[in-house]
């Protein structure tokens, strides 16, 4: 594989990135302890300052920006493995790029969508409305852009897992396949769980399950990497 070095230079700038997502995450969706869910309602939303909406949004901008630098050279390492053998590789390796492209506009669409509904329901918390008006306003948000927001996320967290794994599990990545768990869909699946054991602390940490499940995904890209063949020398 030619321009190694760069590559997986690339893929680290992907992962500090996805640390950046991880953080801008928790600033908009750790709740903190005390924390009722009535639907998509979060009752300590009207407790959280205007300033962390903020830069959770700002922090999101740049650091969807840096994720997509690692997952482009994901989608040209799997381009150099699809060329290698069979149609299925060829079809894995377009999934990945539709979903990671997928991901960045999700990951966008997804944080502006749930900050717009906290910063609503904020602001008319401070009004004289009563709150089943409050709530039925801003869940009343929520279903307009709840079916494409659901969309990007299947698309998006699916196509590139399931891509990530036939590769992975066919050898293709030439790491252990232990490391077929770490990616996204895996992690968005334990953080759904961790969200059913109502502690606060661990409710707070899966708001940042996706990223976290992708700087796993771009570590062992990185491996990956360093242990494809390198290029003939031309005689």
């Amino acid at each position: 594989m030619k321009n190694k070095n760069k590559v997986m230079r690339n893929m680290l700038i992907g992962m500090i990135g996805a640390a950046i997502c991880m953080v801008a995450c928790w600033l908009s969706g750790a709740y903190g302890e005390g924390n009722v869910r009535n639907g998509y309602i979060q009752s300590n939303w009207p407790k959280m300052p205007f300033m962390r909406f903020e830069i959770s949004l700002i922090l999101s901008g740049l650091g969807i920006a840096l994720n997509y630098v690692g997952l482009r050279d994901y989608i040209k390492l799997f381009r150099y493995m699809r060329r290698k053998r069979g149609v299925l590789n060829r079809q894995m390796g377009s999934l990945f790029e539709v979903g990671a492209i997928a991901y960045c506009i999700a990951y966008l669409f997804i944080q502006s969508g749930y900050i717009m509904m906290a910063l609503v329901y904020k602001l008319l918390f401070a009004t004289n409305l009563m709150g089943a008006d409050i709530i039925s306003t801003t869940e009343g948000m929520f279903y307009y852009i709840a079916i494409p927001l659901f969309a990007y996320l299947i698309v998006s967290i699916v196509g590139m897992s399931v891509a990530y794994m036939h590769f992975l599990w066919n050898g293709l990545m030439r790491v252990s396949r232990i490391c077929i768990l770490f990616n996204p869909l895996i992690f968005f699946g334990i953080g759904e769980l961790l969200k059913l054991t109502k502690l606060y602390y661990l409710v707070d940490f899966a708001a940042a399950s996706v990223p976290f499940g992708m700087i796993l995904m771009m570590a062992a890209g990185m491996v990956g990497v360093a242990k494809q063949p390198n290029p003939k020398p031309r005689a």
